[in-house]
């Protein structure tokens, strides 16, 4: 992070912004604050949003859409102002280095660390794309590297940057990134997204980009005309980035397809969740693998995390302040780090998504998002309409409470300065039923209470697993939810986090 410069905002709606994240073609990223100190990314756009009814229609679903986007693997979207000159968009803080700066200092990954990264960012694509979204600048600046694994960010703001600039032959996007059909002017699909995924993943292991050149024209004339230089890539991960770089983006795996191919295909559940796991958990699902994929405890990508568990202090924190821990394997993705200050309160590191976690359990307050319909600038009329049109499907929506589907997120126990993941499936007129732990270990049945998106836990399988009560309350759109659980025979809650619906 940089200081501020003269000419840069200290104030943007409601944010405070304290230093500069980064510059790159589309804006400028700035640290910012909520009213409540919460920290969040802002992107200052630099093309000012057209007049055109129409130009701004489509960005205006283009925002809806990423808000839909399931928090797997990626920054999620909170706000947006379209106000003014000049558009901003505001998300998760992302407390890591970006990965394009990590292989700059540390070199080449190889091993298990290498496929958690190739993991986590295909399983962000396969929920960007699930949404309807496309990230349309994939590269190694826009993933970073956090405690809780890789985070993919910026995706859908090329399609603001499409529609509003100038951009002469040239399309929006990193050009050494960009897919062939991008490059001949064709449309942008998710099979773009896969082409830069698997140049990212080359890059990843190879320290260079696989179509090298000493130009922008060069490195798209190779892409057009030329064959990749995958190096030592080998194994598995190899005929994947092979696939997804075929010059036909029909010939091209999705991005699910890709996560199958990663796991193994014997994955069991829903392709996202097992993908989330494996990102941020190198002892995965069984002894030294995920799924069939071997990992390789010892090969870590994330710096300045303790190689050794357990070790008693956490980086940064001088000894003496109070009870200190470093729980989690060597390789520091599924590393959690917390301590609790003399007379303090638990105090937890990792990204800004671990944060808010924290914060949604009752550490610290959480602020609410506002309204999308007022801060998307829309009449004040329509708004109300849309919310009481909202309030009328969710009562009389046919099977009960709207809520039906498969839904998956994370969420935070901070007695124990954990995360894990939570799969829940609800049915209506059948049994429905709740998944939860590091391995998903824990089940239960879900027994509805009378009480609208509340459901008592009943029937629990697993060690160390106990029944309770779920509760559910949309945030932002039907598609997402905030939840809580709270242990038979205890008030306090014991866990709580985000979901959001993926079918």
């Amino acid at each position: 992070m940089s200081e501020l410069r003269a000419d840069d905002p200290r104030t943007l709606g409601g944010y405070r912004i304290s230093g500069r994240l980064g510059q790159g073609g589309q804006g400028v990223v700035y640290l910012g604050h909520t009213h409540q100190g919460a920290k969040v990314a802002i992107k200052l756009l630099h093309a000012s949003l057209s007049a055109d009814p129409e130009v701004r229609r489509r960005f205006l679903a283009e925002i809806e859409a990423v808000r839909r986007v399931a928090p797997f693997c990626t920054a999620q979207l909170l706000d947006a102002d379209l106000d003014g000159d000049r558009p901003y968009l505001v998300s998760e803080y992302v407390d890591g280095v970006s990965l394009r700066e990590h292989v700059a200092r540390q070199g080449p990954r190889a091993g298990g660390s290498l496929h958690r990264l190739a993991i986590g960012t295909a399983t962000a694509l396969g929920a960007i794309h699930r949404a309807g979204v496309v990230h349309r600048d994939f590269k190694p600046g826009n993933v970073l590297l956090s405690l809780d694994g890789p985070r993919v960010i910026d995706f859908g703001v090329s399609r603001l940057m499409d529609g509003t600039a100038s951009t002469g032959r040239i399309p929006v996007g990193t050009p050494a990134y960009l897919a062939p059909e991008r490059i001949k002017g064709e449309p942008a699909g998710p099979a773009a997204d896969l082409y830069a995924w698997a140049l990212t993943v080359a890059f990843t292991a190879t320290g260079r980009h696989a179509f090298a050149g000493g130009t922008p024209q060069e490195v798209m004339a190779r892409i057009l005309y030329g064959k990749p230089d995958l190096g030592a890539l080998a194994g598995r991960l190899r005929g994947i980035v092979d696939a997804c770089l075929a010059p036909e983006p029909g010939d091209r795996p999705d991005a699910e397809e890709v996560l199958r191919r990663l796991l193994g295909q014997g994955a069991a559940g829903d392709v996202l969740t097992s993908g989330a796991m494996a990102a941020v958990n190198p002892r995965g699902v069984g002894s030294g693998s995920v799924s069939g994929v071997p990992l390789d405890p010892g090969s870590g990508f994330v710096p300045g995390v303790p190689s050794t568990p357990g070790s008693g202090s956490v980086p940064g924190v001088p000894s003496g302040s109070g009870a200190s821990r470093v729980e989690g394997g060597s390789a520091g993705l599924d590393t959690v780090a917390w301590r609790v200050p003399a007379g303090g309160r638990v105090e937890v590191t990792g990204s800004r998504a671990l944060a808010r976690l924290v914060e949604m359990s009752g550490s610290v307050p959480v602020p609410e998002p506002e309204p999308p319909a007022r801060r998307l600038g829309r009449p004040v009329a329509a708004g109300a309409l849309l919310v009481a049109l909202a309030v009328v499907a969710y009562v009389f929506w046919p099977g009960g409470d709207g809520a039906s589907g498969h839904w998956a997120g994370s969420v935070a126990k901070p007695s124990a300065g954990r995360v894990f993941p939570v799969d829940i499936r609800l049915a209506d007129g059948a049994e429905s039923r709740m998944r939860w732990g590091a391995g998903l270990e824990c089940s239960g049945v879900l027994q509805p209470t009378g009480e609208r998106l509340t459901y008592e836990v009943r029937q629990v399988a697993g060690d160390e697993c106990r029944p309770g009560t779920l509760r559910m309350r949309p945030i932002g759109d039907s598609d997402q939810m905030a939840i809580t659980v709270t242990r038979l025979g205890q008030r306090e809650v014991t866990y709580s986090g985000k979901v959001a619906r993926s079918s």
